[in-house]
């Protein structure tokens, strides 16, 4: 009873949390998870992330929850991912060269650019959230297509709608007892001003950018094991 009691004080009914906000279903479905609290109590739940309201959520029942008080989360694992509560979001644990970690805090939009006309042009321009799945690459473990153009076919319509995938993830590095968080490239160029010069020629020499995960997660390892 007490653990259940516990559970529930964890939990937010989360049908109007974020309703003015689309989310944006990390995983295809809600999958089952295991919770390990600081507490050392655990839990099998089925759970999902969205990733654009930066919460995650669980299912009890019919009824989406949300979890509550997270810092009293130590570890989630969902479809072999780990997830952490850090710097006051939940983030995905990477590991890079040399066991080197890297958290990414993650937030997708999907930017929907109108459908294409006769002549092959969007008629109009807004921007929506949608889920997003399998965003890293297979050189840190998982598929990537964040940063893809996508187009979706509308039968009703006969247009095709126009999609790109926009990554505003926030990766967390830790460097000489100092943790990090870089967001875009110039981020990384205020933060390491000293280093500048050396990392803009990796960048360049490599294409990397901040937009696409599998190339900020290259650009983290160089960070961390060349600073």
């Amino acid at each position: 009873m007490r653990k259940f009691l516990l559970l529930i004080a964890l939990m937010v009914c989360a049908t109007g949390v974020a309703q003015q906000f689309k989310r944006v279903y990390f995983f295809d479905n809600f999958t089952d998870a295991l919770v390990l609290y600081k507490t050392g109590q655990k839990y099998t739940l089925k759970m999902n992330y969205d990733a654009n309201n930066q919460v995650m959520l669980y299912m009890q029942g019919d009824v989406m929850m949300e979890l509550t008080n997270p810092y009293q989360v130590d570890t989630i694992y969902i479809a072999e991912r780990k997830m952490v509560y850090r710097e006051s979001r939940f983030c995905e644990v990477v590991h890079v060269n040399n066991n080197k970690e890297v958290l990414i805090g993650w937030q997708i939009k999907q930017t929907y650019g109108g459908r294409t006309g006769a002549f092959g042009l969007p008629t109009q321009a807004q921007v929506i959230k949608l889920r997003a799945v399998d965003l890293i690459g297979p050189e840190y473990g998982h598929n990537m297509n964040a940063g893809m153009e996508v187009s979706q076919y509308d039968a009703r319509s006969a247009d095709l709608e126009v999609w790109k995938q926009k990554n505003n993830n926030t990766y967390f590095i830790n460097i000489g007892d100092r943790i990090y968080g870089l967001r875009t490239l110039k981020d990384v160029y205020k933060t390491f001003p000293e280093h500048k010069d050396k990392i803009k020629a990796y960048v360049k020499e490599n294409k990397l950018d901040m937009m696409h995960t599998n190339r900020a997660l290259k650009l983290m390892d160089y960070l961390l094991n060349n600073l």
